[in-house]
């Protein structure tokens, strides 16, 4: 059978009720929580372990509005969890890292793989373990730092501030997106988005530097994409959402529409007239990255997107958002106009609406370094 959203719902009619609504059955992966009051937030509840059940509460009150029958906590409400978990990444605590994780969790980050050992899928913790002994291997150290948290039920998109430094003395640094499915109490799944051309280049000693050819190809990992049937939080209060969706949403949308149909106008109306466009990659060899502001540089950033590459499609696979931000996971392949050479990135677009309804920054973690080999012509290529 399917799968479908189910929506479960605690109806209090502005009453404190008697007894908990006992709701069994309820999957964190797909289902959602209606709790009839659209005055609240998931600021005003509390998720409580008890035995196999989350208890759902008011923060001012002792009343329980609901019991999930076998459900985690940490399911419904992640950030406490992850942001622990960030502290042992940052004091590289391996065994510490490795018991916030799922025991058949899967750990993903895109790269060629020839020249960064640990890009691709690891499976289950030994998987993880063998991640990060190549990336010690490859790399002196690396600083990751969470900057912003963009929750949506059991998914989480973090943004975090990426440094370091490869063996060869080099200095790196960008943008990073962690992707983050939690299930059962536990990261089941994180995907890391990311830009591994500054990464790749630190590890060839920097500028000048060859890629040559070898006899088994690339290998660019890609990131698998990930859906979901529920496009909602995992916590409604208002059911009008399912029919009409959040400003933040809706201004997303318009964006998308007017950039896939490249409609000038429509981009410039989209944008606030400071939006910071920032596209990730090596500027001298892709002209439309780096930052733009103001909406006729982004529109022309655009323009030239679509002038050196051909999409076989541009799909945005999902959208989380949370209050004026939206994380939208996105799944490009196509091909270079140049040199007719084909690419395939994931990505993820951090996109952050102003109160005016528009577009005020949009940032793309993009992996350009398949990009960069297709436009510069495929292997051996140099770049100066």
């Amino acid at each position: 059978m399917e799968k479908a959203v189910v929506r479960h719902y605690v109806n209090r009619g502005g009453q404190l009720p008697v007894k908990p609504t006992i709701i069994s059955g309820f999957d964190a992966d797909t289902d959602v929580l209606i709790i009839d009051e659209p005055e609240l937030s998931r600021k005003d509840l509390v998720f409580e372990q008890d035995g196999d059940n989350t208890l759902v509460r008011l923060a001012d009150s002792f009343m329980i509005l609901a019991s999930l029958e076998n459900v985690d906590a940490i399911d419904l409400d992640p950030l406490p969890f992850l942001k622990e978990f960030y502290k042992a990444l940052q004091e590289n605590d391996i065994e510490e890292i490795l018991s916030f994780l799922a025991e058949d969790v899967l750990w993903e980050m895109g790269g060629p793989q020839d020249l960064i050992p640990w890009a691709g899928a690891w499976d289950g913790k030994a998987g993880v373990r063998q991640f990060f002994q190549l990336q010690k291997e490859g790399l002196a150290f690396e600083k990751l730092n969470p900057t912003r948290f963009v929750a949506q039920g059991n998914t989480v998109a973090v943004v975090l501030e990426g440094s370091g430094e490869a063996r060869t003395g080099k200095a790196f640094s960008g943008s990073v997106v962690h992707w983050i499915i939690v299930k059962n109490g536990r990261i089941s799944q994180l995907q890391c988005y990311r830009d591994t051309f500054p990464i790749i280049e630190a590890m060839q000693g920097g500028r000048p530097f060859t890629i040559a050819a070898n006899g088994f190809g690339s290998a660019h990992y890609t990131n698998k994409s990930v859906t979901s049937l529920r496009t909602t939080d995992s916590i409604v209060f208002d059911e009008a959402i399912f029919d009409n969706a959040p400003a933040t949403v809706k201004s997303a949308r318009a964006m998308y529409g007017a950039l896939q149909g490249f409609k000038p106008e429509d981009i410039r109306k989209a944008f606030a007239p400071n939006v910071v466009w920032h596209m990730f990659g090596p500027r001298d060899i892709i002209a439309w990255s780096g930052e733009r502001i103001g909406p006729i540089a982004a529109v022309e950033s655009a323009k030239q997107i679509i002038e050196t590459m051909r999409f076989d499609r541009f799909k945005a696979v999902r959208m989380l958002y949370q209050d004026n931000v939206a994380a939208v996971l996105i799944d490009e392949p196509g091909v270079s106009k140049a040199s007719g050479l084909p690419f395939h990135t994931s990505v993820v677009h951090i996109v952050v609406v102003n109160e005016d309804g528009k577009v005020a920054s949009i940032h793309n973690h993009v992996n350009t370094a398949e990009i960069v080999e297709a436009f510069l012509g495929g292997r051996p290529y140099t770049v100066n």
